[in-house]
C-alpha cells in the first residue's frame, strides 16, 4: 500500500517537473517573441518614415522635372514641325525648280540604253503638275511643267516609235518561206526563230510601255502600226517574190544549214507536204481522243488527200498555191508577232494591240481571196474547169488551217478570216452550179443554130470534159459534200437515201457527190440525145449516141465512180447497159431499108432453069440496084464514122456481118446466076465475100 503510494507520488512529481520545464520554455519563447515583435515594430516605423520622406522627395522632384519634360516635348514637336516645314518647302521649291532642272534633258529626248534618267525627269514633272494642280491651279508654273511634261511624253512616244522602226524590218521572202517550212518541219532544230529585236531593246520597250500604261498615255497605236507594217510589208514582199519566174521551183525550199542537198520541190508539192502533216496531226489528235475516251483503236482509212498525186499537184492552179502560201505566211507572221508582243506590251493590252496589228494584213489576205475567186469565176465562165478544181483543193487546205486559225486569232479576226472560207465555198458552189448549167445549156441550144458535133460521130468534147471533171471531183468529195449539204435540194435527196440505208459522215459526203454526178450525167445524156439530131443520117445518130454512152459507162467503171453513183442511183450501171443494148438494136434497124428488098424471097419471082419472065426482070434489076445504092451510100457514110473503143467497134462490125451477110447470101445464091440482064455485072456488083470485106472496113476512113 505504502509502496503504491510512493510510486504514485513519484509519478506526480515527474509530471509536475515536466510541466514546470515546459512552462519555463514557453515563457522564454514568449519573451523572445515579444522582443522580436518590438524590433519588427521599430523597423516598420523606421521604414514608414523612410517611405514618407522618399514620397515627399519624389513629389518635390516631379514638381521640378515635369515642367522641364513638357518643355522638352514641345521643343521636339517644334523641331519636327520645323523639319517637315523645311522638307515641304524644299519639295515646293523643287517643283518650282523642276522646269529648269529637267528642261535640257526633256528637249534632248531619251537616249537608247539609258531610258531611266528620262523617265525620272518625267516623274518629277508629273509630281510638280499634281502639286500645282491641287494647290495653285492658276500658276504659270503649272502651264510650264504641263507643257514640258507633254513634250517629254511626245518625245518618249517618238523614241518608242524610233526603237521599233530601227530594230524592225519586214522579213525577206526567203526568210518568210523558211519560217513557213520550219514551223511545219519537226526535224528542224537549227533554225527555230527569227529575232529582230534584241533582248535589251525589248526590255527598254517594255519599260516604256509600262510607264506609258501607268501614266495613261496612248502608245498601243504606235506599236500596232509599226509592227503591223512589218507584217504587211513582209506579205507584200512575198507577193512580189511570187511574181518572179523562180517562184515555182524555189518556193518553200529550206535554205538554212544542213538542207542544201535536199532536192528542189515544186511549190504545190511542198504545200502538199505541209498540209499532209497538218492532216496527220489532226488525225492523230482525233484518234488519241477517241482511244482515250472509248478504249477502241482506230485504223486509218484512206482520205481525200490520198487521191492527190504529185502529177495532179503539178497541174494545180499556181495562183491558188501562191495564195495558200500567203495564208500560211500570215499565220506564221502573227504567231511570231504574238511572241514578240508578250515581251514588250503589258498583258492587259495584248488583245487590243494584236487586233490592231493584224487587221491590215488580214484585210489584205481577204481582199486577195476575193480577187482570186473573181478571177476563177471568170475562168469558170470560160469553161476552164481546172480552176474550179483548184478552188476545191484550196478550200480543203483552208479547212486544214482552221485549228491553227483558232489558236492564232481572236474572235473578231476569226470572223474576218471566215470571209475567205465563205468566199471559197461560195465560189465552189457557183462552179458546181455553173458546170451543170453548161451541160444543161448544151442540151437546150444545140438543136438549132451552128452545128458543133464531130463529123465522125466520135465521143463529143462535152462528154469527155464532163467525165474528166466528175472524175476529179471525187478527189474532193469531202469539201464538195459540205458545200452541197447547204443546198436544200441535195439535203432532201440525201434524207431519202438515208431512209433506205444508214451512212456514216464520210459516206454522206460521197452520197451528196453521187447525187450531183447523177444530175450531171442526166443532163449529159439529154445533151447527147439532142446533139445527135444535128446528124442527117439515122445510123450516124445512133452511133454518135452509142459512142458517148459507151464512153460514159466505161469511164465510170474504170474510175470506180460507178460504185459512187450507185449510192444515188442503184440501177445506174444496168441503165447504161440497157441503153447501149437498145442503141445497138436501133442501129441495126437502120439497115432495114436496104435489106427490105432482099429479105423476103417469097415475094420475088422464082427463077426457072436460070431464067425469069420478062416482066420480072425489071423487079430483080430494081432490087439489086436499090441494094447496091443503099449499101454503097451506107458504107461511104460509115467509113467516115469513128468508134474509138476497139471492143465496141469490132462488136458492131460482127453484128453487121451477122445481120446483113446471111440475107444477102440467100438473095445472091438465088438470083446471081439468073439471066435478068444483058449486063449482069452492072447489077450483081458484089459477091458475099466482098460484102464481108466492105463491112469490115466500116468506121475506118483510110480504107
Amino acid at each position: 500500500m505504502s509502496s503504491q503510494c510512493k510510486i504514485k507520488t513519484m509519478n506526480n512529481l515527474d509530471s509536475s517537473l515536466q510541466a514546470h520545464n515546459k512552462l519555463e520554455k514557453e515563457t522564454t519563447n514568449l519573451v523572445l517573441l515579444k522582443d522580436r515583435v518590438d524590433k519588427y515594430h521599430d523597423l516598420s516605423t523606421q521604414m514608414s518614415s523612410i517611405l514618407t520622406i522618399f514620397e515627399k522627395r519624389l513629389g518635390n522632384l516631379e514638381q521640378t522635372i515635369l515642367p522641364v519634360y513638357q518643355e522638352t516635348e514641345q521643343l521636339q514637336k517644334r523641331q519636327q514641325n520645323l523639319e517637315a516645314t523645311l522638307n515641304c518647302l524644299e519639295s515646293v521649291l523643287s517643283h518650282y525648280d523642276v522646269s529648269q532642272e529637267v528642261c535640257q534633258l526633256i528637249h534632248q529626248g531619251p537616249i537608247e540604253g539609258n531610258i531611266g534618267a528620262f523617265l525620272d525627269a518625267l516623274a518629277k514633272l508629273r509630281a510638280a503638275m499634281d502639286y500645282f494642280l491641287h494647290n495653285n491651279s492658276q500658276s504659270v508654273e503649272l502651264e510650264n511643267v504641263t507643257s514640258l511634261f507633254n513634250n517629254g511624253c511626245e518625245g518618249l512616244n517618238q523614241h518608242y516609235s524610233m526603237l521599233l522602226k530601227k530594230h524592225s524590218a519586214p522579213l525577206k521572202p526567203v526568210e518568210l518561206l523558211d519560217l513557213i517550212y520550219i514551223e511545219d518541219d519537226s526535224s528542224s532544230d537549227e533554225f527555230t526563230s527569227f529575232r529582230q529585236l534584241s533582248q535589251s531593246t525589248r526590255e527598254e520597250l517594255f519599260t516604256i510601255s509600262l510607264w506609258l500604261e501607268q501614266n495613261m498615255r496612248e502608245y498601243t497605236h504606235i506599236y500596232a502600226s509599226e509592227r503591223g507594217e512589218v507584217v504587211l510589208r513582209s506579205l507584200q514582199l512575198l507577193k512580189d517574190h511570187q511574181k518572179s519566174s523562180s517562184w515555182g521551183t524555189e518556193a518553200l525550199r529550206p535554205r538554212h544549214s544542213g538542207r542544201q542537198n535536199e532536192p528542189k520541190k515544186n511549190t504545190s508539192a511542198r504545200l502538199q507536204q505541209i498540209f499532209e502533216k497538218k492532216a496527220n496531226k489532226l488525225y492523230l489528235r482525233a484518234t488519241q481522243t477517241i482511244e482515250q475516251s472509248t478504249g477502241f483503236s482506230i485504223k486509218k482509212a484512206s482520205s481525200h488527200s490520198d487521191h492527190l498525186t504529185s502529177e495532179d499537184l503539178l497541174d494545180g492552179d499556181q495562183e491558188l498555191d501562191k495564195y495558200l502560201v500567203m495564208l500560211l505566211g500570215l499565220q506564221r507572221l502573227l504567231n511570231w508577232e504574238r511572241a514578240i508582243m508578250r515581251d514588250i506590251i503589258p498583258p492587259s493590252k495584248h488583245n487590243e494591240v494584236f487586233a490592231r496589228l493584224a487587221y491590215n494584213a488580214i484585210e489584205l489576205v481577204v481582199k486577195d481571196a476575193e480577187a482570186i475567186t473573181q478571177r476563177i469565176l471568170r475562168c469558170i465562165s470560160r469553161k476552164e474547169w481546172t480552176s474550179a478544181l483548184g478552188i476545191f483543193s484550196a478550200l480543203k487546205r483552208v479547212i486544214l488551217l482552221q485549228p491553227d486559225i483558232e489558236r492564232t486569232y481572236d474572235a473578231a479576226q476569226r470572223e474576218q478570216l471566215t470571209k475567205v472560207l465563205n468566199k471559197l465555198q461560195q465560189t465552189g458552189a457557183k462552179a458546181l452550179e455553173h458546170f451543170l448549167d453548161v451541160v444543161k445549156g448544151e442540151s437546150s441550144t444545140n438543136i438549132v443554130g451552128q452545128s458543133n458535133v464531130p463529123k465522125d460521130a466520135t465521143v463529143h468534147e462535152l462528154t469527155s470534159n464532163t467525165i474528166w471533171f466528175i472524175e476529179h471531183l471525187y478527189e474532193h468529195f469531202d469539201v464538195i459534200g459540205s458545200i452541197l449539204a447547204q443546198d436544200v435540194l441535195y439535203s432532201t435527196q440525201l434524207d431519202t437515201i438515208l431512209m433506205k440505208k444508214a451512212l456514216p459522215g464520210e459516206e454522206r459526203n460521197k452520197a451528196l457527190l453521187a447525187i450531183y454526178i447523177k444530175k450531171a450525167l442526166a443532163e449529159l445524156n439529154l445533151s447527147i440525145m439532142n446533139k445527135c439530131e444535128q446528124y442527117n443520117d439515122q445510123a450516124t445518130k445512133h452511133l454518135f449516141r452509142l459512142n458517148n454512152i459507151h464512153y460514159i459507162l466505161k469511164s465510170l467503171q474504170r474510175s470506180n465512180l460507178i460504185d459512187l453513183v450507185t449510192l444515188a442511183e442503184p440501177e445506174c450501171e444496168h441503165s447504161y447497159l440497157e441503153m447501149i443494148r437498145e442503141l445497138k438494136t436501133s442501129y441495126q434497124k437502120t439497115w432495114s431499108k436496104m435489106l427490105s428488098g432482099i429479105y423476103s424471097l417469097e415475094e420475088l419471082p422464082k427463077p426457072v432453069a436460070g431464067k425469069v419472065k420478062d416482066k420480072d426482070r425489071s423487079v430483080l434489076k430494081e432490087r439489086f440496084s436499090n441494094f447496091n445504092k443503099d449499101f454503097e451510100e451506107a458504107c461511104k457514110i460509115q467509113r467516115g464514122i469513128s468508134i474509138p473503143d476497139v471492143i465496141l467497134r469490132e462488136g458492131i462490125k460482127r453484128d453487121n456481118v451477122e445481120h446483113i451477110l446471111p440475107n444477102y447470101n440467100r438473095f445472091f445464091e438465088m438470083y446471081a446466076a439468073v439471066q435478068f440482064s444483058k449486063n449482069p455485072d452492072k447489077y450483081v456488083k458484089y459477091r458475099p465475100h466482098e460484102i464481108n470485106a466492105m463491112l469490115s472496113k466500116l468506121f475506118d476512113d483510110s480504107a
